[in-house]
């Protein structure tokens, strides 16, 4: 419900939306007008004043955060950090610097885009906001393709029609497959909304490749994305559950566990 409260103060409204980018990585100017109980114009207004004090970018159809403003982890910490990096700089290490990847939402995808080296001058396309931000801000010679669409708040992703519209005529060479559970029956998202963008994504890249932490193989979501066959390679932190394994290797699908250092 809005509030009343906002119609009047500036500042308090300018506070509020910063507090939400925060949160959310990018807000709609629809949305904050009927969040905040005041017209799209006077929501323009804030973001523009946002944006002359370099704490926000005005984008289409609403605002995001600069990369200035990122103080806070695009992702909880969930005592996985070590593990996800390892996995991420490993997968990393198989981009070529003119490659075009298909990069997934979440924490682990996150972390592969970060591992990306200076040298990356390829394409990346994602839905996953944070991926975006962070690509906004290397300034680097890299091309960054953004799938917009209904954002999914807790995924920080973008999901529906026009997101899966966006990749109709799109292609690339790897799709970094981040799912949110994975057993012996195939990859899971939480949102079928999200599987379903996730299974276009694989469709569209030449080879599928699973980048996962060993939470993710104790984790359940009901949205199966693909089959364990529909995957060319793993890379997790440590030996998946032997029904995985056993799965994988019919599969003949290579398994590669980066342990600790």
């Amino acid at each position: 419900m809005s509030d009343p409260g906002f119609r009047h103060e500036g500042a308090e409204r300018r506070s509020w939306i910063l507090t939400k980018l925060r949160s959310l990585g990018f807000l709609s100017v629809a949305d904050l007008a009927r969040e905040l109980g005041v017209s799209p114009m006077t929501v323009r207004r804030d973001l523009h004043t946002l944006e002359s004090t370099g704490q926000v970018r005005m984008v289409h159809g609403g605002a995001a955060l600069t990369p200035g403003e990122l103080h806070t982890p695009a992702f909880p910490d969930d005592g996985h950090a070590a593990g996800r990096r390892r996995v991420a700089e490993r997968a990393a290490g198989s981009v070529g610097d003119r490659d075009t990847i298909a990069v997934d939402a979440g924490p682990t995808a996150y972390a592969l885009a970060r591992a990306l080296p200076p040298s990356f001058r390829g394409s990346l396309i994602t839905h996953s906001m944070p991926v975006l931000t962070l690509m906004d801000g290397r300034r680097r010679g890299s091309r960054t393709v953004s799938l917009g669409g209904e954002l999914l708040g807790n995924r920080h992703a973008f999901v529906g029609p026009y997101t899966e519209a966006a990749l109709d005529r799109l292609r690339a060479r790897t799709f970094f497959l981040s799912p949110s559970a994975v057993d012996a029956r195939g990859t899971y998202a939480h949102s079928p909304a999200e599987a379903s963008v996730q299974r276009k994504l694989a469709a569209i890249a030449d080879e599928v490749v699973l980048i996962a932490t060993a939470d993710v193989f104790a984790a359940s979501a009901p949205a199966r994305i693909t089959e364990l066959a529909g995957l060319d390679r793993v890379v997790t932190d440590q030996h998946p559950p032997a029904a995985v394994a056993a799965v994988l290797r019919a599969a003949q699908v290579p398994v590669e566990v980066v342990g600790c250092a």
